[in-house]
């Protein structure tokens, strides 16, 4: 990759560099004393992350006796070991990553006669779609870390042996083996604490994010720009290629070559795609669980604090509202591109079928017959299970499910404090 050719790219090359993410997976990175500053970084924060999950594991024993601020705990667990487990595949998977960036470069197919004004057109849809997650994620890691000082003044009950102690309002609210008297004179310094755990977290969310959306944009526009120039195989009209005037059917040898070339693209594709999908796949059915979960426990505890008279406009509740709404977008933009993919690569026979292929020779055709097979052949999907492939029909399904449980846990609420 050219570090500084960032127009050639479909990816956001420098909000990669800004999260640290492309330095992070890059081999030629600098090194001090054989180690990548970068690496140990990702490191910290990783056993950054394990710590605070099983501080918030502990810390929930003490908040039994309130169900809103024990869901609190077990949704900051969830999210917290989420982002940790994505930054740790990162980290352990920066080779194969790197081996992969090269399929977001509009240089990357070999056939001279795509059109790459669809690149050009994947390259704003995955800078603004990276810039949207940057905004959404970024808020939360805001609000989250602001809270404390919006809410001044506010203490939790918290029951240690017998006795009930207030401690203030915090960012994460953990507990501490420490007296009340002592963390309330010293809260900065708990806050502080509290605080680089949020932002860590915001990082990696952040980072890997706009990574996996970039590169799905990239995958498949390649392979859109792949089908479109296979449509328009032995056809009399011209194709464009940075404004260059070709003909690709001048003669059924020149023909035979620039299939040849098409398949070497596609096949260069669906092996740059077997390998990042080796990636993405276990991070994504952790992702689609921890979401699922995630929404369930914030709007439970919307419908909690709600019910218990608490205002939609209050601190906590934004906190939930601002958190919520990019847990569902960013699980529907998941589904729909990855749903995408799937989309254009099924699309690839079709696009063949489209070519003039009756008026070329039976070697042709045979030639031809034999790419479908092999596509039919090929059953390259993302999939969280055996059958379960990741598309809309998985993000509709996940949020009916949702729905449901949301229901049946409000309706059991509601009838507890009725009796």
């Amino acid at each position: 990759m050219d570090d500084d050719d960032h127009q050639n790219y479909i990816i956001n090359l420098r909000l990669m560099k800004l999260t640290g993410f492309y330095q992070l997976i890059n081999p030629n990175t600098s090194k001090y004393y054989g180690y990548s500053p970068y690496k140990v970084v990702a490191t910290i924060e990783i056993m950054f992350g394990v710590f605070s999950v099983s501080v918030l594991i502990l810390s929930s024993y003490y908040y039994l006796y309130n169900t809103n601020e024990l869901m609190n705990h077990f949704m900051l667990a969830v999210a917290i070991f989420f982002s940790t487990f994505k930054l740790f595949c990162v980290s352990r998977n920066s080779e194969l990553i790197w081996d992969c960036m090269d399929m977001t470069s509009v240089q990357f197919l070999s056939y001279t006669g795509h059109r790459r004004d669809a690149l050009r057109t994947a390259r704003a849809k995955s800078i603004t779609l990276s810039i949207l997650f940057l905004l959404l994620w970024g808020s939360v890691t805001v609000a989250w870390c602001l809270s404390p000082f919006i809410v001044d003044g506010v203490y939790l009950d918290v029951e240690i042996n017998g006795k009930v102690r207030q401690y203030r309002y915090n960012s994460l609210n953990y507990v501490y083996p420490v007296g009340e008297r002592f963390y309330n004179d010293h809260f900065l310094a708990f806050y502080a604490v509290e605080m680089l755990q949020v932002v860590s977290w915001g990082h990696a969310t952040i980072a890997y994010d706009t990574f996996v959306i970039s590169m799905c944009i990239a995958i498949q526009f390649q392979l859109k720009t792949i089908a479109d120039s296979y449509s328009t195989l032995c056809y009399g009209t011209v194709s464009e290629a940075y404004g260059n005037k070709r003909n690709i059917d001048g003669n059924e040898f020149e023909t035979a070559l620039s299939l040849k070339l098409l398949i070497h693209d596609q096949q260069n594709m669906l092996k740059k795609i077997r390998d990042i999908f080796r990636l993405f796949e276990p991070v994504t059915f952790v992702q689609l669980a921890a979401q699922s979960m995630l929404i369930i426990f914030q709007a439970y505890m919307i419908f909690i604090n709600n019910y218990n008279g608490l205002s939609l406009v209050s601190v906590p509740v934004i906190k939930l509202l601002l958190t919520i709404t990019p847990n569902i977008i960013h699980s529907f933009i998941t589904c729909y591109l990855y749903g995408l993919i799937n989309e254009q690569k099924e699309s690839m026979n079709f696009a063949l079928y489209c070519s003039d292929w009756t008026k070329i020779n039976t070697k042709y055709k045979k030639m031809l017959l034999l790419i479908m097979r092999m596509n039919n052949a090929e059953k390259l999907k993302l999939k969280v299970s055996i059958n379960r492939i990741v598309n809309l029909e998985m993000f509709s399904s996940i949020m009916h499910t949702t729905y449901s449980i949301i229901s049946v846990l409000a309706k059991s609420y509601g009838n507890t404090k009725t009796k």
